[in-house]
């Protein structure tokens, strides 16, 4: 007797779903990721300091508070060369790093310790400089030795291991303060060293806040250690060189090795003329790199169109007394503790800040909206009035001259460019905007294509009743038709805005004035005009992008119903 054949087991809620409309949701939610991921990389990398780059990560490190400086760095992991074999790898690092760690243990004994406020956990000093050494040790080893015997590799290796390549290791591990140089330039372009690296400890002065200069070999460096909210203000009293006044005045260099802190720093300037400066912005210590602070009253470099790379000094009223020379000025930095909030949102804020100093972004904005504006207002009444010509009105042609339109959507733009260019310097519009709105006043043929198969779909009973009513063509075309062709209007503006306002190669064409440039053309300055266009600062570059890819973003989420509606040309019912 056969076993009766059971019914199949009921399906789960969750597979009825994906079985019947969740596979399709699946697919739309990937390809909204493929379309997301890259507007997330280009944000999550503007955040990154141009060091956290090379490092792939995707999104960038979260600094926290440092209460103290010096402070010793987190241990860089030592590198696998391309030559050696994993398992070679694997069992000669711990001997590798062994041996760095008793070089580095005889050096640590034989130095002098330095006054610090907050002590250096010698034990994790030793082992971040010891990755250091390994990885820069390794790098120079024959890869031939890495085949060879154990004692013949160690004997390379320990030879690398000299007192200054420890020594290197040594302060590389260690994130702090230095004080390198101190300079005065002025508006006749002479330089003036005020203040060398081992000079900081006995010419500057700890007026207040938690901190002591140290002397070091070579250098000073500010050892502070953070308990509340006081800030360190650092003052030094100088005299101006023979011959310069304060009028000749044109920045003071400040020389900094940056510890990576994240705190904040102003600064305020009194001289021998009584002024009282202060800078009107604000400063991070970031990254483990030389930095200058370019103090710098009004000049005139505030006209020019180039990279305000200096911090802005104000006049903030007189000084209030003059404890110091008539000969000398005083300089004070103020430098703020900062909460890991607070480094958070300098981490976030700073490219975005050099961004719009970099390069003059409100004039370029300026200059983009302007030709947006009339661009958009062009591509707007030429679709419209043209394509009630075609749609709407009955004349001798009319099907040839569609056509004739149509085929023009055929001609690559290259094809154009160099008579068009002609043209328009003939009319002596070259180096103005005008070549880039005015021709969206003639007519765009995808534009006036969509807006002539919309304006079919209206039903001519609307246009028979006005001219019953006394309606003129004109005024059937303005009262009638616009009201109902918004939606492709809508479409054809965000269409019209987006491609004004990403124009890049008409702009490179017709405009040589910097004044004159667009935002899309003016971001370009970001890469060719810094110290070293081979490798460009791409954190900063792509701040820029993101700021111009913003307003792109919010008009098409704004409008993108009327968008949808105007391309699917569904015309008036009823």
């Amino acid at each position: 007797m056969t076993k009766p054949e059971q019914p199949p087991a009921p399906l789960s809620r969750f597979a009825r779903y994906f079985t019947t409309t969740g596979w399709v949701h699946a697919i739309l939610l990937l390809f909204a990721w493929l379309f997301f991921f890259p507007l997330l990389w280009m944000a999550a990398t503007s955040f990154k300091t141009d060091e956290e780059i090379p490092e792939g990560a995707l999104l960038p490190a979260i600094p926290f508070f440092h209460p103290d400086s010096p402070y010793v760095r987190v241990p860089v992991p030592a590198q696998r060369p391309a030559d050696v074999t994993p398992d070679r790898w694997a069992d000669l690092l711990p001997i590798l790093t062994d041996h760095a760690s008793l070089h580095i243990l005889a050096i640590q004994h034989a130095t002098p310790k330095l006054n610090f406020l907050a002590p250096i956990d010698e034990s994790a000093h030793r082992a971040s400089a010891a990755m250091i050494l390994v990885n820069s040790a390794v790098a120079q080893l024959n890869k031939d030795l890495w085949v060879g015997p154990n004692f013949t590799f160690l004997a390379a290796y320990d030879a690398l291991l000299t007192p200054d390549a420890i020594n290197s290791a040594l302060r590389s591990s260690l994130a702090a303060l230095d004080l390198l140089s101190f300079q005065l330039h002025t508006l006749d372009a002479h330089l003036y060293t005020l203040t060398n690296a081992p000079d900081f400890a006995t010419t500057w002065q700890v007026e207040s806040g938690p901190a002591r200069l140290v002397p070091t070999p070579g250098g000073t460096l500010l050892s502070y250690h953070f308990t509340d909210s006081t800030p360190i203000i650092l003052r030094h009293s100088f005299p101006f060189p023979a011959g310069v006044s304060s009028s000749d005045l044109h920045k003071l260099i400040l020389a900094i090795q940056s510890d990576n802190s994240w705190h904040h720093v102003d600064a305020q300037l009194d001289l021998p003329d009584g002024s009282h400066l202060s800078s009107t912005r604000t400063t991070y210590l970031a990254q483990f790199r030389p930095m200058s602070f370019l103090f710098q009253p009004p000049t005139f470099d505030d006209q020019i169109l180039r990279a305000k790379d200096w911090i802005p000094l104000r006049k903030n009223g007189d000084a209030a007394s003059f404890s110091f020379p008539p000969s000398q000025a005083t300089l004070r930095l103020f430098i703020h503790p900062s909460s890991t909030p607070r480094a958070i949102w300098g981490k976030i804020v700073r490219n975005y800040l050099r961004a719009f100093d970099a390069i003059p972004f409100w004039r370029y904005l300026a200059n983009s909206s302007i030709l947006v504006l009339l661009t958009t207002l062009g591509s707007l009444f030429s679709a419209s009035f043209v394509a009630y010509a075609f749609a709407r009105l009955n004349w001798p042609g009319r099907s040839a001259a569609f056509l004739l339109l149509l085929a023009t959507m055929m001609l690559p733009p290259q094809v154009t460019m160099i008579p068009g260019f002609l043209i328009w310097r003939g009319l002596h519009w070259y180096n103005t905007l005008n070549p880039l709105w005015v021709p969206s006043f003639f007519g765009t043929a995808f534009f006036i294509f969509l807006m002539t198969q919309h304006m079919r779909t209206i039903p001519k009973e609307l246009e028979e009743a006005a001219r019953l009513d006394g309606l003129s063509p004109l005024q059937s075309w303005y009262y009638i038709i616009l009201p109902n062709i918004k939606p492709v209007l809508a479409a054809i503006a965000i269409l019209s805005f987006m491609s004004s306002w990403n124009e890049f190669l008409q702009p490179l064409i017709y405009i040589r004035d910097q004044a004159k440039f667009p935002l899309a053309l003016g971001l370009y300055g970001l890469k060719v005009d810094q110290l070293n266009p081979l490798a460009p600062d791409w954190s900063l570059i792509l701040a820029g992008d993101v700021l111009m890819t913003l307003p792109v973003l919010a008009v098409f989420f704004l409008f993108q119903r009327y968008f949808v509606q105007g391309m699917t040309m569904t015309g008036m019912k009823g």
